[in-house]
């Protein structure tokens, strides 16, 4: 049943969403847009309206029939007329007005100095393109150039704005920029603005406050016809568009005399109070990031102690900065839906942007510096991915050379086609051309080092002076772990050093025993199975506490508390360490290992080159050479700390014996 209200049709229905869609348009477009408040702005020479020493003036033309007929083509309205002649920053020269042309200046209308001091601190930061041919009109745009001014390029190289004539070439006359009223006083023509994209001349105030309905030739592809420029410029800056686009801007830039001055103020305010809040923010971001610290704990609620090292940080600045004390205790715990700048959401921009300006600052440096090299290794990190990781080697300007890290690239598979189609993807990312590659350095892996379809056989088919070096640091610990694996008793020393470190880890009871045997300073390290090199510390660990750990494992072994599984083990490991060939095995890899690691840490410097790379091969192949002559010197050493190890058990069994007796 009807209930008596009156329907509108479909059609209706649409017709009132199109003009409602319409309305939010327009107010959009007339919306000062947020980002115009966040960029900065550096003039150093600017027409400035409300300013005695640059206004804006307007040059009477020579009086001819055609400023006549053109002028009376184009008079102002009543209406306007008298609004022009009423405007108090506005005189007329008497001497140079006549019946067809009348001839303005802008005098000094300066607004109030302190409004202007304050708002200039967020006003003047927003940029106006210098060139008016790619001025985006808006509301922006106009607001900047009402209080700022803009730039009229008069000092750009004008041989760029050549016009060939059928006579002669002509160029854009700098004198254009002047004109000399009939009182032989000269006025700038502050409104005229160079285009060098164009190579022609804009009115500034016409195409920023101009009428949208019709445009003359000075707002809309630009004036350059230099025969007739004085002529025609003259005629322009005498009609009735350009005085209207002039009361325009000279009614916009009178600041302090607007109806929204207060709502000015108060958004001028707020800007300023979000940049000291995101100062902050920022300051807390950098430090984070550049520690590798996490930001995000249980929650993000300001007072609860499981919020995180971000807020954490926060609250700690809050206790001597009453600005963000304040902010936090309006804004900080209100939720989603509220601005504070102060959620993850923020972070994780700052983060994004701080990264791309780094690749951006990388890859700028790596343009200037033309040539560079590449180093590609693969891991797993610890959520099991297989992580890519692209470095980039070159020369600083200074002559340092330096390695950069550019990115993580996931999952990008161990197939040498897939890994370089992801690096050239990236290359082009940074704007660098991989034909400037000079050098290549992975692991020996076939799919990294294969002469024919590995990784650098494919960028050499791209850059053929992109010459591949094998990582040295990966050579040479190939080279230590082929010589181990070559001996026998060198893997049984190793498996029994890893075997003691896990017998006395795996009992917090038995590494209280082996700690308070050893004290302080010294303890035992597992061994590394990844680098022979860094088996250094394990090593070096067990020869400092030999007589401690025998001693440790000797009072297990006795110990009747013990399991029976626990005693028998420490008796086997003890028996092995009572060898003297495991004595040997202590002193000779201690002597070898310690000298391998120094050379490994070397050579894996981001400043090394390869002839210093080959000069510490060569050092380390002499000093093994060296040391094959020296086996009586580790024999000695080794017998020393098995005499020692004999003495103390009999004088332990003798100890014993009297306390029986």
């Amino acid at each position: 049943m009807s209930d008596g209200r009156k329907r509108l049709s479909g059609a209706e229905y649409k017709k009132k969403a199109k003009i409602k869609k319409k309305e939010q348009e327009r107010i959009i477009c007339k919306t000062i847009k947020i980002d115009s408040f966040l960029t900065s702005d550096s003039k150093s020479s600017v027409v400035r309206p409300g300013n005695s020493t640059t206004c804006i003036d307007t040059i009477q033309s020579e009086k001819n029939e055609t400023d006549l007929s053109s002028v009376a083509q184009q008079q102002l309205s009543p209406v306007e007329q008298s609004a022009f002649e009423k405007t108090d920053n506005y005189v007329f020269d008497k001497e140079a007005v006549d019946e067809s042309s009348i001839s303005i200046t802008v005098e000094d209308a300066s607004p109030n100095q302190t409004s202007s001091a304050r708002n200039d601190q967020v006003l003047t930061t927003v940029n106006v393109n210098k060139d008016p041919a790619l001025w985006e009109i808006n509301d922006t745009l106009r607001e900047n150039i009402a209080r700022s001014g803009f730039d009229q390029n008069k000092y750009c190289d004008f041989s760029q704005s050549e016009k060939i004539y059928a006579d002669q070439r002509r160029f854009l006359p700098v004198g254009i920029f002047q004109r000399k009223m009939k009182n032989h006083e000269v006025k700038d023509r502050n409104w005229l603005v160079y285009s060098e994209t164009k190579r022609s001349i804009y009115c500034g105030p016409c195409l920023a406050f101009g009428p949208l309905e019709y445009k003359t030739q000075f707002e809309n592809e630009g004036f350059n016809d230099w025969k007739n420029a004085e002529h025609r410029v003259a005629q322009h800056e005498n009609s009735a568009r350009h005085k209207s686009s002039i009361l325009s801007l000279k009614a916009r830039s009178a600041i302090d005399g607007r109806l929204d001055n207060l709502l000015q103020v108060q958004i001028d305010e707020e800007i300023i109070y979000w940049r000291n809040v995101l100062k902050r923010v920022v300051a807390v971001v950098k430090r984070l990031c550049s520690r590798g610290l996490a930001f995000r704990g249980k929650n993000e609620k300001f007072g609860d102690p499981h919020n995180g090292n971000y807020c954490m940080i926060l609250e700690l600045l809050a206790e001597f900065d009453p600005f963000l004390a304040s902010h936090i205790e309006r804004f900080g715990n209100q939720g989603s839906g509220s601005t504070s700048y102060l959620s993850k959401t923020v972070c994780d921009e700052f983060i994004l942007l701080m990264g791309h300006k780094v690749s951006k600052q990388i890859g700028d440096e790596i343009r200037r510096a033309k040539y560079f090299s590449l180093i590609i290794d693969s891991t797993p990190d610890i959520a099991h991915v297989d992580q890519l990781t692209l470095v980039i080697r070159y020369v600083l300007e200074s002559g340092e050379p330096c390695e950069r890290f550019v990115k993580f690239l996931p999952s990008v598979g161990h197939k040498a086609e897939e890994m370089f189609s992801v690096i050239i993807s990236e290359l082009e990312t940074l704007g660098i051309n991989i034909e400037d590659c000079r050098g290549q350095s992975y692991d020996n892996a076939a799919n990294m080092s294969g002469m024919y379809n590995g990784l650098q056989a494919k960028i050499r088919n791209q850059a053929p002076f992109a010459f591949y070096v094998p990582c040295s640091a990966h050579s040479l610990n190939l080279v230590a772990t082929a010589a181990a694996e070559s001996c026998i008793e060198a893997c049984r020393f190793f498996m029994t050093l890893q075997e003691i470190y896990v017998f006395f880890v795996s009992s917090t009871q038995r590494w209280l025993k082996l700690m308070s045997e050893i004290g302080k300073g010294k303890t035992l390290k597992r061994v590394n199975l990844i680098r022979w090199s860094a088996r250094e510390d394990a090593c070096k660990s067990l020869r400092d506490s030999w007589h401690e750990v025998l001693k440790t494992l000797e009072s297990i072994k006795d110990d009747c508390t013990e399991k029976p599984v626990t005693r028998q083990e420490a008796a086997g490991i003890l028996l092995n360490l009572e060898k003297l060939e495991t004595a040997v095995m202590v002193v000779v890899w201690n002597v070898f290992l310690e000298r391998i690691n120094k050379v490994n840490v070397q050579i894996q410097a981001s400043a090394v080159d390869l002839i210093t790379v080959a000069d510490l091969y060569e050092s380390l192949r002499k000093f093994f050479v060296a040391e094959r002559d020296n086996f009586k010197y580790f024999e000695e050493k080794a017998m020393e700390k098995r005499i020692e190890t004999v003495h103390n058990r009999n004088r332990k069994k003798a100890t014993e014996k009297k306390k029986k007796i």
